[in-house]
């Protein structure tokens, strides 16, 4: 497999992570109370954040 389809399989399976974060948080999002509504955004960035700069670092040793 050459490196640009290995980079495409890397965002796709880093944008389904990042869109189970979300929906695993959006339900914590909509009800509960406020400090749980803060944690919830905390993973969604957090994962956010770890997933992109996995994909940068995975990008720049190609």
């Amino acid at each position: 497999m050459d490196k640009k389809t290995q980079f495409i399989y890397r965002i796709l399976f880093g944008a389904v992570i990042i869109g189970g974060a979300i929906f695993l948080s959006l339900r914590y999002l909509l009800k509960g109370p406020p400090f749980i509504k803060v944690l919830a955004l905390a993973l969604i960035v957090g994962v956010s954040y770890l997933v992109i700069d996995y994909l940068k670092r995975k990008s720049k040793e190609n």
